[in-house]
């Protein structure tokens, strides 16, 4: 059995009184909910089958915003990855090794320092002022919450820093840090970028 419109917003209406207020949650739940009900029989009460559905529906949130967020992780590790067996990568990789090398041969001083952290923020306070110029859309969303965790890991090398500081005096840490560093956090700034624009396509046909 078809359900009508009038069904349909009387689904939405429903997940919204149950306290499901992303949008692109709604619209998954509507389309199990409509195409379970349309299989069930025929002597099914509209109404009693919705009830019947409210733990799937709050366990269907919560499930879903774990598998968003370790895809988004997923997608960041892949995107690091990248750096060292996708031929387009492989050079910048390489001249990021000797342009580290490099700086550590100069006897890097706290100025250096300054400006490599300061480069790597700007990905950082980006991925900020681009959330908030979004954040009208991105608040509908549930794809959208996890968005930021996509910068977590690699922010903890700026957060790790004061930790780190002696070890830092030591040629192969520094190398290794500051590669590390470089490389992560241009990952997560192009997987932000990505998952982004992503989104704001997504949002097009259905947020206001």
């Amino acid at each position: 059995m078809k359900l009508s419109k009038e069904q349909i917003q009387y689904i939405d209406d429903y997940l919204i009184r149950l306290g499901v207020k992303f949008t692109d949650v709604r619209l998954e739940l509507i389309d199990h909910l409509a195409s379970g009900f349309e299989q069930s029989k025929n002597d099914v009460k509209f109404e009693d089958y919705l009830k019947s559905k409210i733990v799937f529906i709050q366990d269907f949130e919560k499930k879903r915003q774990k598998i968003i967020h370790w895809s988004y992780q997923r997608e960041m590790w892949r995107r690091l990855a990248m750096f060292f067996y996708k031929p387009k990568y492989i050079p910048f990789t390489i001249m990021m090794g000797f342009a580290v090398y490099w700086m550590q041969q100069l006897q890097p001083n706290k100025a250096l320092t300054l400006i490599l952290v300061v480069s790597l923020s700007i990905i950082h306070f980006w991925a900020i002022i681009s959330g908030y110029s979004n954040y009208k859309t991105f608040k509908k969303l549930q794809i959208a919450q996890p968005l930021y965790s996509v910068t977590t890991l690699p922010s903890l090398f700026l957060y790790s820093l004061g930790a780190a500081e002696t070890l830092l005096e030591n040629q192969y840490f520094f190398i290794a840090f500051w590669f590390l560093a470089i490389l992560f956090n241009l990952a997560g700034g192009i997987e932000f970028r990505n998952k982004k624009n992503k989104i704001l396509e997504y949002s097009k046909n259905f947020v206001r």
